[in-house]
């Protein structure tokens, strides 16, 4: 029950992100259609991402994520100290350096530590708003919804080129590659004219 709680609330907030692009859309009941259709898979691609990447970013995702919902700059680090990559002071400065705190070598790991925790505290809506935790059985995944909406509109748009690529292939019109949906659209409505206006003649 809780886990499908957990996908409503993410696909619900996806789908409101993605508002704005619907409205820029002539057949808007028809992209809703499509994002409400394909979230879930869009979802599912985004958590195999999460377990797949090996990288420390997924880390900091997490510390990030933790770190936003603290009620002091002492918890942040706890939160921070918790994790063991960040028992040493090297990879403190390598986390300093990916939030773009400027931090001396030479600062011990108390300070170091103190820096990135009231940087975390002091961004702590950016990052609350920014990762979103989500549950899948006794599995955590750190997600970005905005990172979600914008695949969710990328495989919108690639399958309206395809099937207008599709039409314009039927119609032996020339598609470049760079061409994208509504180019082709045009294109194909200009051929539709043109041959309505010549059998007229």
């Amino acid at each position: 029950m809780e886990e499908r709680v957990y996908k409503e609330n993410l696909k619900k907030m996806i789908l409101e992100m993605a508002q704005e692009e619907i409205s820029n859309y002539s057949s808007q009941k028809g992209v809703q259609k499509y994002f409400e259709g394909n979230i879930d898979k869009i979802i599912n691609e985004n958590i195999k991402s999460y377990l797949e990447d090996i990288s420390v970013n997924k880390i900091y995702s997490k510390i990030l994520k933790r770190g936003s919902s603290q009620e002091n700059i002492q918890s942040v680090a706890k939160v921070i100290k918790s994790e063991e990559l960040f028992k040493s002071k090297n990879e403190l400065l390598k986390f300093a350096k990916y939030l773009g705190i400027n931090v001396h070598a030479k600062s011990s790991y108390t300070q170091t530590l103190k820096r990135i925790s009231n940087y975390i505290y002091s961004n702590r809506k950016e990052y609350s708003e920014k990762y979103v935790s989500y549950r899948r059985g006794n599995e955590e995944y750190i997600l970005e919804p905005e990172k979600i909406k914008l695949d969710l509109i990328e495989s919108y748009k690639s399958k309206t080129r395809n099937d207008m690529k599709s039409i314009a292939r039927l119609l032996d019109i020339n598609v470049e590659d760079e061409e994208g949906a509504e180019d082709i659209r045009r294109k194909v409505i200009n051929y539709i004219m043109k041959e309505k206006l010549t059998k007229k003649k």
